[in-house]
């Protein structure tokens, strides 16, 4: 079987019998790969707690191509990213955008610009204020739905084509697509210029220095509810951790 040595984010790990995990990881090399980490439940176990989301870590596996889990022989510790103490928001973070990760990101198919806007969520997310969470959520949310191919390109209208102009409002139909005023006949998800404004802001700058800019909360709130409604659409459910991130204070979207 052929070994594979990379680095990786833990995205989540869960019990398989009684002394052995499976383990969801994110690499850089070969997209998402999931492995068996036998022995993982145990007290001594070596893979000790290395396999806590969002944990930086060098893994080494083998691969049986004709099965789905691979064989987790070593998860060391590149970088532990959150203590045990860290406060319920930004744990109820950490499982959402993991989920996200999780149902977005397609086994072995790897994405360089996925893997980096993770590595910067993660840097960010570390030094953030609990206060600051929404925004770091929506700008991950906004930017994996682009990279996955689900969120539009709001220059223009999806009927006539006319490029919109800055201060405009735009609206967004069910399938996220944008429309003018004429074309619509103001029917959908209303994109005020603020919010189109903070949109591109996302798109045009790393996390942390998203953040620094202070972004509209009316302008937050209105692209997570668009957000969600895209990733409702695109798994075909809500996710599963959306219901808790709801109920923690400074996420809450709606």
């Amino acid at each position: 079987m052929p070994l594979h040595d990379m680095h990786a984010f833990v995205l989540r790990s869960f019990t398989l019998k009684e002394a052995d995990k499976i383990c969801v990881l994110l690499t850089r090399e070969a997209g998402q790969v999931r492995g068996v980490a036998k022995g993982a439940r145990r007290l001594r176990s070596r893979f000790g707690a290395s396999l806590e989301p969002f944990t930086e870590v060098q893994i080494t596996y083998y691969q049986n191509e004709s099965k789905e889990l691979v064989a987790l022989s070593s998860c060391e510790i590149v970088q532990s990213n959150f203590a045990a103490g860290i406060s319920s928001e930004r744990l109820g973070v950490i499982h959402y955008l993991t989920e996200l990760l999780i149902e977005f990101t397609p086994a072995h198919e790897p994405n360089e610009r996925v893997y980096r806007l993770v590595t910067a969520t993660v840097e960010t997310l570390k030094v953030a204020d609990d206060a600051q969470l929404v925004a770091l959520t929506r700008y991950f949310e906004v930017w994996l739905l682009k990279l996955a191919g689900f969120l539009a390109d709001m220059k223009s209208c999806g009927d006539c084509s006319r490029a919109f102009t800055e201060s405009e409002t735009i609206w967004l139909d069910n399938e996220g697509q944008p429309h003018c005023r004429t074309c619509c006949d103001g029917a959908g998800d209303a994109l005020v210029a603020v919010t189109r404004q903070t949109l591109q802001a996302m798109l045009k700058q790393a996390p942390q220095n998203f953040l620094t800019t202070n972004p509209d909360a009316v302008a937050l709130q209105s692209l997570g509810g668009i957000t969600i409604r895209l990733i409702h659409r695109a798994l075909e459910r809500a996710p599963k951790s959306y219901e808790l991130l709801t109920r923690l204070r400074p996420v809450a979207t709606n």
